[in-house]
């Protein structure tokens, strides 16, 4: 919904951009406060892993102040790499080393796909039926437990979106397309943004989440997940409206970990909302 992005500039502001490392050369730092004068719009980019490209494309395609956020040691270790450069140059695009949470301060978070991390733990133990034999009596029937090998922990820090506005000085602006990708965070960050802004963030412009592992209510069918229903029933009545999503049930995960974990029909999904005027 690239057409809803405002056009003109943010008025000029004194003295530093807060919460923003500046860069030593003075040149740059003159580009990085003439560019953010400029930007047209402002967008919030949750969850980037080292394939930032939606942030990219909104910061070089439109002009847009971009902030991108992600504590995963890949991300980190991507921003500090050559392939990271481009984006380290441009004037109007960040990257900080935080999550998005339900809190602030230091979360334990865990080993996931492509090197990312999760609040999702998997069981230390599962059920290995390989050996089953219906013939044989008694516990288990030739089942075992089976260690899963464990994941790694991380202590990472993430902070909430009233936080995150302020420290970086955005108190009082629009915040025009906001993308949460964040591998099953987005429910205790969403919840503390309703209850952290007074009931409904009327900042936000766009929204774009992916959801994890949501459950479904067997109820009404694969369409429907109680835990989505309110978020999204709150966003509604807040005036961001859903104008697309992947599909009406998402897609289930292969994975068998979900099982031995008891989610027998984790699924994932996208959608993406806007403000209706």
């Amino acid at each position: 919904c690239l057409d809803h992005l405002p056009d003109g500039h943010i008025p000029a502001q004194d003295g530093d951009v807060t919460g923003v490392e500046e860069p030593p050369d003075n040149n740059l730092r003159t580009q990085r406060k003439t560019k953010l004068q400029e930007a047209p719009c402002l967008v919030y980019d949750f969850g980037i892993r080292d394939m930032p490209t939606f942030g990219a494309a909104m910061a070089k395609s439109f002009g847009c102040e971009v902030h991108a956020f992600d504590p995963s040691p890949v991300s980190i270790e991507w921003w500090a790499s050559a392939r990271a450069k481009p984006l380290r140059d441009l004037p109007n695009y960040f990257f900080h080393p935080y999550g998005a949470g339900g809190i602030d301060g230091d979360l334990t978070l865990n080993e996931y796909d492509w090197g990312q991390v999760s609040i999702i733990r998997y069981p230390d133990h599962m059920v290995d039926c390989t050996k089953y034999d219906a013939s044989k009596k008694g516990q288990g029937q030739g089942c075992k437990l089976k260690t899963t090998g464990g994941q790694k922990t991380f202590t990472l820090p993430v902070k909430t979106l009233p936080t995150i506005i302020k420290e970086l000085g955005h108190e009082g602006r629009t915040i025009d397309v906001m993308k949460v990708d964040v591998e099953g965070s987005e429910f205790a960050f969403l919840e503390n943004m309703f209850d952290g802004t007074g009931g409904c963030p009327d900042f936000i412009e766009q929204l774009a989440i992916e959801w994890h592992h949501m459950p479904w209510d067997a109820r009404y069918g694969e369409g429907s997940s109680p835990s989505i229903n309110a978020i999204v029933t709150l966003l509604h009545t807040c005036g961001l409206k859903m104008f697309w999503q992947h599909s009406p049930g998402g897609w289930r995960s292969p994975e068998k970990i979900y099982v031995d974990l008891d989610m027998k029909d984790v699924r994932y999904n996208l959608a993406s909302f806007h403000r209706e005027r």
